[in-house]
């Protein structure tokens, strides 16, 4: 009998330590994890495709002071987004030839019209891909996010009956182990196995992910250069031009995304954290992965409604040109 004691309470004592195996194991899961979340799986060809597709001119001012040939025929934000476009060139050949109705000069307008028609589906396209890159790379840093939520519960659930076992095994001992010298043993191992748990648990929400990526979306709008290394040239000309910001014309929307992040997911933010945001990734805990979510979430957002706004530019230039005889 006394040994049946003796095993008991010292099988509540090894179900605690063997949570404490449980937490190894899903370390290495997490080891695992840290492999494959160094895969950046989302990166597109954006900057390879489509390469023809550049602005007209560097600086538009001179198209709107100017070319009196534009500005009669379009609005201030069409001429914008004509010359980010590159389509200034075509656009006028349509404007000069309009009274031209010889046979020969409406094909050649057909053939003008067609590859306008052309340039804008590029333009549609590369838009695309862009929002395409920005929703992969939301869903890949959810993806480590919800892994590492997953994580924490997971080690929480065990350390904690881990410590109720251990915790259980000091206090049944005196009453199932009648000799000092194990029931000394078994509380102490306890206790110690015990206090253990506790601090693990302490150290909860600490626990974080190599999670890195080779083009990193968010950085050029955040540190506003002249020239982006990140975006087509033409669509970082179009999210600099404050025409085209829908609610606030002083801002372009650049400008008004930084703005809403320092307002507050990035308000009081560590250089730490900014260049953990901004840079090539590095070591990410959960709040800090929930956080690029959000920025990417925002941006992918704003490049949308861009895109909307460019198109019904676009339309709009169509429809002028297609009045044309």
């Amino acid at each position: 009998m006394k040994n049946k004691n003796q095993l008991f309470a010292t099988s509540v004592l090894l179900m605690g330590l063997s949570s404490l195996f449980t937490g190894c194991t899903i370390s290495k899961k997490a080891e695992n994890l840290r492999l494959i979340m160094k895969d950046d799986y989302c990166i597109s060809n954006i900057n390879a495709e489509f390469t023809e597709i550049r602005p007209s001119f560097i600086n538009p001012d001179s198209l709107f002071k100017n070319d009196s040939l534009l500005s009669n025929n379009l609005t201030r934000k069409e001429i914008l987004v004509a010359n980010a476009t590159g389509m200034v060139p075509l656009i006028k050949k349509l404007f000069v030839n309009q009274n031209d109705s010889s046979a020969r000069t409406r094909v050649r307008r057909l053939e003008l019209r067609h590859q306008l028609q052309d340039q804008i589906w590029r333009v549609k396209t590369v838009f695309d891909e862009l929002s395409s890159e920005l929703n992969c790379e939301t869903e890949r840093t959810k993806r480590a996010a919800g892994y590492l939520d997953g994580y924490e519960k997971k080690r929480t659930n065990n350390l904690t009956i881990g410590a109720i076992f251990a915790g259980s095994a000091t206090t049944v001992a005196p009453v199932f182990v009648k000799s000092s010298t194990p029931q000394n043993t078994i509380v102490i191992g306890g206790a110690i196995v015990s206090a253990y748990l506790g601090a693990k648990l302490l150290q909860s929400g600490h626990n974080k992910i190599a999670f890195t990526y080779e083009r990193n979306l968010l950085s050029d709008v955040w540190t506003e250069p002249r020239v982006s290394s990140q975006y087509p040239e033409f669509i970082w000309q179009l999210m600099n031009g404050n025409e085209l910001n829908i609610g606030n014309n002083n801002l372009s929307v650049q400008q008004n995304i930084k703005k809403r992040w320092l307002g507050i997911e990035l308000n009081g933010a560590s250089s730490q954290t900014l260049d953990l945001l901004f840079k090539k990734g590095g070591s990410y805990s959960e709040d800090d992965l929930q956080t690029r979510a959000v920025l990417l979430s925002q941006l992918e957002a704003s490049v949308s409604l861009l895109n909307s706004n460019v198109q019904s530019c676009l339309l709009s230039i169509q429809r002028k040109l297609n009045a044309i005889n």
